[in-house]
């Protein structure tokens, strides 16, 4: 019997968009079995997920054993279609999964490289499979991602509608082919204050790197949390992005007032939207004793 869980994410940390991403505290996960073909699921999305090989999982598992010959019972708590990496969690599980049944010893560059044609771009994937603070970029037309911390500067507070949703292939129809000079200018400095800001652990440089002119204002339409947080983010905040494609929203906070701003959402919040802060998750997608 083979277990696995791999953690949920938020992706383009503001100005990195497509480029980096943090894993956080909230795990998917898989128990395969040998045994007849049977695919169980539990939790958030149940009512929606295939139970045959079209399974994201499955096809991710399929790269390194077939899947036709096992039994699988997956544990969903990423939220569905929230912007949390939901489906960057399902393709780690399968791929660690996967080879771990072939007893192959893969490393997550292998296991990125893998899953990229599954996933199409790799910021979440690399945050499920590496854990921590992650940026990628390609070369030579292969997938690359480095791990640059094991936390961010500040607390992660994710305000995260529990009706509405965000398709990611949707959100991106939203964004323009090209972009203004000064926008692409604006975007290359905040991103590098960016990488700074999260290899140095430094909380001030990163409430200046907090703004981005290359998608989060062209889907200020269809997230409507991330405006109303920008205009009345709690005291004690440094920073508001938008997770993924949406519709969830990060408030970044000074962790000495991490509690007082989670308790300002939730006074400040609809009911219809979950407060959770949660940590950055240290490791990425990985086997765990049964």
């Amino acid at each position: 019997m083979t277990r696995v869980v791999a953690p949920a994410s938020t992706a383009n940390l503001g100005p990195a968009f497509d480029a980096a991403a943090a894993a956080l505290d909230l795990w998917n996960e898989v128990v395969v079995e040998e045994g007849p073909f049977s695919v169980e699921v539990e939790g958030e999305g149940a009512d929606e997920t295939p139970r045959d090989l079209t399974h994201l999982a499955l096809r991710a598992f399929g790269l390194y054993a077939s899947p036709e010959r096992f039994r699988f019972r997956f544990l969903n708590r990423i939220p569905y279609a929230r912007g949390l990496g939901s489906s960057a969690a399902a393709i780690a599980l399968g791929l660690v999964a996967g080879a771990a049944e072939a007893g192959r010893s893969a490393t997550p560059d292998e296991l990125l490289a893998a899953g990229k044609p599954l996933e199409g771009h790799c910021d979440n994937l690399a945050a499920a499979l590496f854990g921590g603070v992650c940026f990628t970029w390609q070369r030579n037309g292969s997938p690359r991602a480095q791990r640059v911390a094991g936390d961010m500067p500040a607390a992660a507070i994710l305000a995260v509608p529990t009706v509405a949703r965000t398709s990611t292939v949707e959100s991106r129809t939203a964004l323009p082919y090209t972009i203004r000079h000064d926008d692409a200018v604006l975007s290359a400095g905040a991103a590098a204050m960016l990488g700074a800001a999260i290899a140095s652990g430094d909380v001030d440089l990163l409430r200046d790197a907090m703004h981005d002119r290359l998608h989060e204002q062209y889907r200020l339409a269809g997230a409507p949390l991330l405006q109303e947080l920008r205009s009345h983010a709690p005291a004690g905040s440094v920073g508001v992005t938008l997770s993924g494609s949406g519709p969830s929203v990060v408030v970044w906070a000074d962790r000495r007032r991490a509690d007082e701003v989670v308790a300002a959402l939730r006074h400040s919040l609809s009911d219809d939207t979950n407060v959770l802060p949660l940590r950055v998750a240290e490791k990425g997608a990985h086997l765990v004793g049964v």
